[in-house]
């Protein structure tokens, strides 16, 4: 059976037998039985708030605001009788106020001796130790009395009480001379019972390890070698035996610490790693402080730094964490801040050692320097500050690697991917997110991505192995397959669990919606590349189709209309030789003729408007050259022409040709409607491969859009027309004008005209 199956089998179990529920039922309300006579103990028990020697009455040490210091008793006084009795015969006092002589330099005083009840001396000390037993008591309990049938909660429970009893006697009475014998017997039992229950549970949380038998072998030695060290301290004292105990006890919390370092690196799943990352923490935190503050400076002979009722206070966050680890299913939200909580406190230290390096510099090298001193100061802090994202990305780096193993970041997995997919439109933007970005986040092999149409399959389909097994998720679109997701396997070499399906599976879902939008993106401009094309096929038809119209003018009415007027011609002349006949015919005629000649020209015209002869023929130079002069004949308005040589505008496509035209002739026309403009210039100009075309006038000028594509709503048709007609063949147009300061088109074609042509 493997470990995970082992672990089913051992949360769900079944009901543990009535005698296990009585068993449990009587032990559960010995800690506030404890913590009761405790408190009647130091209510009943009278003792003097001052030390002296017992043998002598010389008084060692008064505390400040103490009753002996109210009473006016101080150091080196020395108590020679107290009610009349001699202090070395004063036994078994009372709680009260005595008569007290007592001897100071030489001279006898007579003084009030106060006799207070312990628990004046120890309030904070009891309230705090009371506090401390009955939250794990209380924590053991509500465990217990929630989920009774899982035996890492009966050893929680068990190991709750321990720790309450073990705490209670020794928090509860800092002095030791005060603490009832059996309490301290009771507490050291606590001891060498804590450290083997200790080893229990992480041998049976969040992962079973061995067979039931070498469980109970193992745990049967543990907990004999527990039972025996007990009865050597309480047989044998402060011997060699009894120290062997402590040591033995020690090494069985040493055992614990390995046993949950080898569940949390090869055994336990995400989860458990999650809710033993969280014991751990809680056990820093609630055993470190006390550690560094209190227990330290006391075995190296210093002062401490924490008072013992704010230890207390810390070693009950220990209980929570193991409350909240086994309670809570969804330990997400707390697992981040245990993570970020890191972090900031490596980089805490890294720049506690950074200052601390520099002020040993600046204390060793630049003692009296202090313009130099404030220098450096001011630039390690520039240093640190603007090196700090780069630290805290790199510590957070070496957190999620270093410590955490396989760890990721769920909820940031989710919202940073999410966040990509809402902003993917192309197809390597999909792919780059899904078999480089995830697998980076979720720390797994790359995958691959496959988009094609309906029933077609991958080009190259991913093969499985057993050392690196994949995971697929179709994507659809439209009802329809169009995608294949290939998910790489895990990096560590674990299979995917259960929060890693349901978060590819989120994922997935996802990216179907993000598939659909770039293929939706992708129809969209296939639908506008059409459009385009349709719309240069239909200014090529309306071209072909003017120069048709114009050829049919040219060679069918106009050709007629010729012949008429020659004949009109003809007959008038020989209406002339005859002197005899009258003039009213001859004036019909040429009215006629006249008539005539203005239709010729007016068709004339309409041929030139609808396609410039001179394109086809001469080319775009001279086309531009007749149009400038006929438009300035018309408008009165100079024009200043600057072309190439019409040899390098010859080999232009006509649709180039006929499209700059154009463009020129509707700005010529804008001109003379609306720019009131003295000179005109025209250039076109070859710049390196480029063909730029620059029209400029002097007139009034107007307030360009700040987006040309507004240019129709503002009611610039003409300009609006010009720049499609630009956009068709691949070039660019600009405007440049302001009021007063006249207008600028400026055109840039570029000089492959290949794909215009096709």
């Amino acid at each position: 059976m493997s470990a995970m199956n082992r672990e089913t089998e051992h949360r769900v179990g079944t009901r543990s037998p009535r005698s296990w529920r009585w068993l449990f039922a009587l032990l559960a309300p010995v800690v506030p039985v404890l913590v009761g006579y405790d408190v009647h103990f130091q209510l009943t028990t009278p003792v003097l708030d001052f030390a002296l020697d017992e043998r002598t009455g010389l008084v060692y040490d008064v505390p400040q605001d103490s009753f002996a210091d109210w009473a006016g008793l101080m150091p080196g006084d020395v108590i020679l009788t107290v009610d009349g009795v001699p202090f070395s015969e004063w036994r078994d006092p009372a709680v009260g106020n005595y008569p007290l002589e007592i001897e100071r330099n030489g001279r006898r005083l007579v003084l009030e001796l106060p006799v207070v009840p312990l628990v004046k001396v120890n309030l904070v000390s009891l309230v705090v130790a009371a506090a401390v037993a009955l939250t794990f008591w209380g924590i053991g309990v509500l465990l217990l009395l929630r989920r009774f049938q899982r035996r890492e909660i009966r050893l929680v429970f068990l190991l709750a009480q321990t720790f309450a009893i073990l705490l209670l006697f020794p928090l509860a009475h800092p002095a030791p001379w005060v603490v009832p014998t059996w309490g301290v017997a009771l507490s050291s039992a606590c001891f060498y019972l804590a450290a083997p229950l200790l080893l229990h549970y992480y041998l049976t949380f969040p992962v079973v390890l061995g067979t039931p038998r070498q469980r109970r072998w193992g745990l049967g030695v543990v907990y004999g070698l527990a039972l025996a060290s007990i009865i050597c301290w309480l047989v044998a004292g402060g011997t060699v035996l009894a120290r062997l105990g402590a040591i033995c006890a020690i090494l069985e919390i040493v055992a614990a610490v390995v046993v949950l370092i080898y569940v949390y690196l090869r055994r336990a799943t995400p989860d458990g790693r999650r809710r033993l990352r969280l014991v751990v923490f809680g056990n820093m935190m609630a055993a470190g402080p006390p550690l560094l503050l209190y227990i330290l400076p006391i075995m190296v002979g210093a002062p401490y730094r924490m008072p013992e009722w704010l230890t207390g206070l810390f070693l009950v966050v220990a209980p929570l964490s193991y409350l909240y680890a086994t309670v809570r299913h969804n330990l997400f939200g707390i697992d981040r801040l245990l993570n970020r909580t890191l972090v900031y406190v490596l980089l805490s230290i890294v720049i506690l050692l950074l200052y601390l390096g520099l002020f040993l510099v600046i204390y060793r090298f630049l003692a009296g320097d202090l313009l130099l001193q404030m220098m450096v100061a001011a630039g390690l802090t520039l240093l640190v500050g603007l090196s700090f994202d780069w630290l805290r990305t790199r510590a957070q780096r070496l957190v999620d690697r270093v410590f955490y193993g396989g760890w990721y970041d769920y909820p940031d997995v989710v919202e940073t991917i999410s966040d990509a997919l809402a902003r993917t439109l192309e197809r390597e933007q999909l792919t780059d997110v899904l078999t480089h970005q995830v697998p980076e986040l979720m720390q797994l092999h790359p995958g691959q991505l496959w988009i094609g149409e309906q029933n077609q399959s991958p080009s190259h389909p991913a093969t499985q192995s057993p050392s690196h097994p994949v995971t697929q998720f179709p994507l659809t679109f439209r009802g329809r397959v169009h995608g294949l997701w290939i998910v790489g396997s895990r990096l560590d070499g674990d299979d995917f669990t259960a929060d890693d399906r349901r978060i590819l599976q989120t994922l997935a879902r996802q990216a179907e919606t993000a598939l659909s939008n770039v293929l939706l993106v992708e129809a969209l401009r296939r639908q506008l590349d059409e459009i385009r094309a349709i719309q240069r096929q239909l200014l090529r038809s309306r071209e072909e189709e003017r120069a048709r119209l114009a050829r049919d003018l040219h060679d069918g009415p106009i050709q007629t209309l010729v012949g008429l007027n020659l004949q009109l011609g003809l007959l008038v002349a020989e209406l002339d030789k005859l002197a005899t006949c009258p003039t009213p015919p001859v004036e019909v005629l040429k009215d006629i003729r006249a008539q005539v000649r203005q239709l010729l020209s007016d068709l004339r015209q309409v041929c030139v408007e609808l396609r410039p002869p001179m394109l086809d023929t001469l080319g775009l130079g001279a086309a531009l050259r007749a149009l400038a002069d006929d438009w300035s004949a018309q408008s009165g308005v100079k024009v200043r022409l600057e072309l190439p040589l019409d040899t390098t505008l010859r080999s232009l496509p006509g649709e180039v040709s006929v499209n700059l035209y154009r463009v020129v002739q509707e700005a010529l026309t804008n001109i003379a409607r609306h720019a009131e403009a003295r000179l005109v210039t025209i250039q076109l100009t070859w710049e390196c491969s480029r063909l730029v075309l620059t029209i400029r006038d002097d007139g009034r000028g107007f307030v360009v859009p700040a987006d040309l594509h507004d240019l129709a709503a503002q009611g610039h048709f003409g300009l609006a027309g010009m720049q499609e007609r630009i956009a068709l063949i691949g070039g660019t147009l600009t405007v440049e004008s302001a009021p007063g300061r006249g207008t600028t088109v400026r055109v840039v074609k570029n000089a492959d005209f290949r794909t215009s042509m096709d």
